[in-house]
């Protein structure tokens, strides 16, 4: 693949995250909290989702992707292990909350979510940053 291409890749996904998170705080402050806490996850996923361009990963699965980055990015001491926990904790809520009736989250446990994910994806940010290949080499 074509670094140009991976970098806009990367920098769409990046870009899907931050709408995610942005809409996670707004339908969090309109006690959308259901709705806020799938938003967290796929602020994270789509994080993920760019961490996997770096390595021309590519899945259709939710939890390939997840068992992906577990394996190339925290066992690997690529990422934090804490990064890892909170990518996986998200994943097991929005199953949760998204597929069980009557399951809903709380307010805290959906606040403490949208900043956990803001450290995750500033996280896979930084990583992004200084791990990007030389853009005039072709890959």
């Amino acid at each position: 693949m074509i670094m140009e291409y991976k970098q806009d890749l990367i920098s769409y996904r990046l870009e899907r995250a931050k709408e995610s998170i942005d809409a996670a705080y707004l339908l969090f402050k309109n006690d959308m909290l259901t709705s806020s806490m799938n938003r967290v996850y796929y602020t994270m996923f789509y994080a993920v989702q760019a961490l996997l361009v770096l390595h021309g990963a590519f899945f259709s699965k939710h939890g390939k992707v997840k068992g992906y980055f577990n394996r190339e990015f925290i066992k690997s001491g690529k990422i934090p292990v804490e990064y890892g926990r909170l990518y996986n904790k998200a994943f097991e809520y929005r199953q949760k909350f998204d597929y069980i009736d009557f399951a809903a989250p709380e307010a805290k446990l959906v606040s403490d979510s949208i900043e956990n994910a803001k450290a995750f994806l500033d996280q896979i940010k930084i990583y992004l940053q200084s791990n990007q290949p030389n853009k005039e080499q072709p890959q």
